[in-house]
């Protein structure tokens, strides 16, 4: 893989991701009226493609760990966000166009993070490098049906719609839990690998 490739990659998802977080929290703590819709985040600039280079081949890239654990804090504030907002609702200090307005930034937020994550994927990353990527889109994608099925949810009231969004959270939920067995059983085998004596010889 190639090392620069990735750093830039990483740093590029690495600052989406911080981006999309203050985001949220801004749109949370805001005091803009129902009527108000939040601003849609800016778009993330293309990836740069660069030389190849040999550097840290081999290894454990701390860059893609650190994508993968600001991923996954990311994912999380946003389940309980979403939450949050449904509790909101349920006891009416959201009504269903302020819901609606925070699902819609919180599925366009998400699609920021989506694209250079799939960029990355394109990259030469290890096979168990690509699967955790992968994970992790799908995890994201989880929680934007999560989010729509909330908005469909405030916007009937109908008890099918309910329904739907809580099948929706538990899939998301279980598409975290497997993310973060994922990301426990790679940083398990990254520490098996930098405990083996690269020369035994000696």
């Amino acid at each position: 893989m190639s090392a620069a490739l990735s750093r830039i990659s990483c740093l590029v998802i690495v600052c989406g991701l911080f981006y999309v977080s203050s985001w949220t929290v801004r749109t949370v703590l805001s005091k803009e009226s129902d009527s108000e819709t939040p601003g849609s985040p800016v778009p993330v600039d293309t990836i740069p493609s660069t030389p190849n280079d040999s550097e840290n081949e081999g290894t454990g890239n701390p860059l893609l760990q650190a994508v993968g654990v600001l991923g996954i804090g990311h994912i999380q504030s946003t389940l309980g966000f979403i939450g949050v907002t449904a509790d909101a609702f349920s006891t009416k200090t959201y009504d269903a166009k302020k819901v609606e307005d925070l699902m819609m930034g919180t599925i366009n937020g998400i699609d920021a993070v989506k694209t250079p994550l799939r960029k990355l994927r394109e990259t030469h990353l290890s096979d168990e490098d690509g699967e955790f990527i992968d994970r992790m889109i799908v995890t994201y994608e989880s929680l934007q049906r999560e989010a729509k099925a909330l908005t469909n949810f405030a916007r009937s009231r109908k008890t099918s719609d309910q329904e739907a969004f809580a099948k929706a959270r538990r899939v998301a939920l279980k598409k975290l839990e497997q993310l973060t067995e994922a990301d426990q059983t790679t940083d398990a085998k990254d520490r098996n690998t930098d405990a083996i004596d690269p020369d035994p010889g000696n």
